[in-house]
């Protein structure tokens, strides 16, 4: 069956959407196909921008989220940790070649006696040409080639007075090279490592005992280079300055690489941290955590809220507007009761502004059904007169008169439509300009305060949309659970502006309202940037870095951040985004993303097994070596200096 396409109104009501399916498709699918396209459209859009993306029922929209990498099984892990050992005992003799092999025969030769003579010269020649024409073999599946690249990384991390330590990475590196190019079959190079290792394995070894005198000349300058690439600069004295003002001093303060950034030393931390001999640096990334977290805690607790749930929260809000819209009305009917009691609105005024308006007005009727019932009252008032031809003239009415239009002009109009306000707002302009001036001082105190009425509730959008509900129901316009969301998340700045206003001004229960959003402000910043299932040992739940400062960001941008919390609070904020980053992230390649250290567990652990094959010496040894180091004292100092920021 061929498919068609069908063009169908999104949820949204205004947006067509283009859908492809089969032909004669029931509404239904088409309905739900629509649907889906839709959703799928405003999720993509949430993913690539700060503003929140609503949906047709004013709900934020969540970006998707990423789909889970595969896990490898068990025996992809051991064909993996296989082929990297064969990498490895292929890529060392490779590397070593004409430098190990030729100290090796060398060092046979001496021990036979036969050092200086032609033999020994022309063995020395074909050992150095043999090493150099190894095959180095290549894993072919992912898992080895994982493997291998963590092992060359985790070489990276060890000092050059290890053995072999520079050829274990080098192999690492040569075989991550070569894995994009085409790869031996795996059965013909797991047989080359096994002639290879017996060929070569006591050559190699003798050469690298005597290659560890070359390089331990190399550990004093390779300490002394770390030392000065983690020296503190200024901009890491500024961010230890700023961490110990945040709370992050002692057992939570920043290490030697969180302060410094230095590349390597932040490398070896976050590398180091994944061993048994890192759990101090686990414990204190853990600390600076939960000191994180206390600091949010703490912004909150000082603002003393109240009513901490967002409906609980709506609902205080709603009730403190409401209070003060009832305190206000009750005012400016009294001063109207006042200025009718002294006569004060007897005085004629005439309508000439509001006839011309209605006539400019009468050819919106079609789209604006306010317009209509507002000309008709102002006829049954006298406030216009319509001759036999239709034309709209101005009459005079008492002054009662046009504040009894000026009441129904606001009672006929939904003030959460625009189109409505705007035409509304027309009629009540052109009634002021005929009443201007005119009555007593009676009358113009009740048209202050109605005017000052009118500015704050009514020509307040978010305001009047806090305290309307929807056309012909009771239903509230913006729902309780929903009042944080629109006053502090989504509005402009001048409307949240205008609505802390008048709760600030609405007593006791408004100021506590306005504490209670401030406070959740607080809460919303932290909990946008926790993940919702991931937490540490001691069951926090982890950070995202890149989260807090986008969400802080964004709020900034918009003058929400100071205007909220004052400049200090507002710095505070900004301090505690910076040093989430600080805490949390390195230079791109500082930290190893393939888990070096599972990786070469793997490979220890399977050259028990795979031994028998014929893997030669150093390359076990190596990977031996290299073990052994993150065990070694040496490490544990390291570790503690770093923790102590030295």
């Amino acid at each position: 069956m061929a498919n068609v396409i069908y063009e169908v109104m999104a949820p949204d009501g205004q947006t067509i959407l283009e859908i492809e399916g089969p032909e004669g498709a029931s509404p239904e699918q088409v309905t739900a196909a629509a649907s889906q396209l839709y959703r799928e459209q405003l999720q993509q859009r949430a993913a690539t921008t700060d503003v929140p993306v609503l949906d047709e029922r004013g709900q934020m929209v969540q970006p998707p989220a990423p789909a889970p990498a595969p896990e490898p099984t068990m025996g992809e892990r051991a064909v993996g940790a296989a082929e990297a050992l064969g990498t490895v005992a292929t890529g060392v003799p490779a590397m070593v070649g004409q430098v190990g092999g030729t100290l090796g025969a060398t060092a046979a030769s001496i021990l036979r006696g036969e050092f200086g003579t032609p033999q020994a010269a022309q063995m020395i020649a074909e050992t150095a040409a043999e090493q150099a024409q190894r095959p180095l073999y290549v894993p072919r599946t992912p898992a080895g080639q994982q493997a291998v690249q963590a092992i060359g990384q985790a070489a990276e991390v060890i000092p050059p007075f290890v053995p072999m330590a520079a050829e274990l990475g080098m192999a690492g590196r040569l075989a991550g090279a070569a894995a994009r190019q085409a790869a031996a079959p795996v059965e013909q190079a797991a047989r080359g490592v096994a002639t290879a290792g017996r060929e070569m394995a006591a050559d190699v070894a003798r050469g690298a005992a005597e290659m560890r005198q070359d390089v331990q000349a190399a550990r004093q300058a390779a300490e002394a280079g770390r030392a000065a690439g983690a020296a503190e600069t200024p901009a890491a004295m500024q961010r230890r300055t700023v961490a110990e003002q945040l709370g992050f001093e002692g057992e939570a303060g920043l290490t030697t690489g969180q302060a410094t950034r230095d590349f390597n030393q932040l490398k070896f931390e976050k590398e180091m941290a994944k061993y048994e001999q890192g759990q101090p640096l686990r414990e204190r990334v853990e600390n600076q955590t939960q000191t994180l977290l206390g600091n949010f805690d703490a912004m909150v607790d000082r603002l003393e809220p109240i009513n901490v749930e967002p409906r609980e929260l709506g609902m205080g809000v709603d009730k403190a507007l409401v209070n003060r819209a009832e305190v206000k009305r009750r005012q400016i009917r009294q001063a109207y009761e006042k200025a009718r009691a002294t006569g004060d609105m007897e005085a004629p005024v005439s309508m000439d502004a509001l006839a011309q308006r209605a006539a400019d007005l009468t050819r919106y009727e079609g789209v604006s059904p306010n317009i209509r019932a507002i000309r008709n009252e102002a006829r049954r008032l006298g406030a216009i007169i319509e001759d036999e031809n239709g034309n709209i003239l101005p009459g005079t009415v008492s002054i009662n008169n046009s504040e009894i239009l000026r009441q129904f002009v606001n009672e006929s109009t939904d003030w959460t439509s625009p189109r409505e306000a705007l035409f509304a707002k027309r009629f009540t302009s052109a009634i002021d300009e005929a009443t201007e001036g005119a009555g007593g001082e009676a009358y113009k105190r009740a048209r202050r305060l109605r005017r000052q009425f009118a500015d704050e509730f009514e020509n307040a959008s978010l305001t009047a949309r806090l305290l309307s509900t929807k056309p012909g129901s009771d239903d509230r316009r913006v729902a309780y659970e929903d009042v944080f969301d629109k006053i502090i998340v989504m509005s402009p700045l001048e409307e949240m502006n205008k609505t802390r206003s008048t709760l600030l001004r609405s007593g006791p229960e408004g100021k506590r309202a306005w504490q209670d959003l401030k406070a959740y402000g607080i809460d919303y910043i932290k909990n946008r940037a926790l993940s919702p299932s991931q937490t540490d040992s001691r069951g926090n739940p982890l950070i995202s870095p890149d989260k807090l400062q986008r969400t802080i960001q964004a709020m900034d941008r918009r003058g929400k951040l100071e205007s909220l919390y004052g400049k200090k609070q507002a710095q505070t904020l900004r301090d505690l985004a910076d040093i989430a980053g600080v805490i949390y992230t390195a230079p791109p390649g500082a930290i190893n993303t393939s888990n070096t250290a599972s990786a070469l567990q793997v490979a220890l652990d399977s050259v028990a097994t795979f031994g028998v094959t014929g893997i030669p010496a150093p390359a076990v040894t190596a990977l031996r070596e290299a073990s052994k180091y993150v065990k070694d004292r040496k490490t544990r100092a390291r570790i503690n200096a770093a923790l102590q920021g030295k």
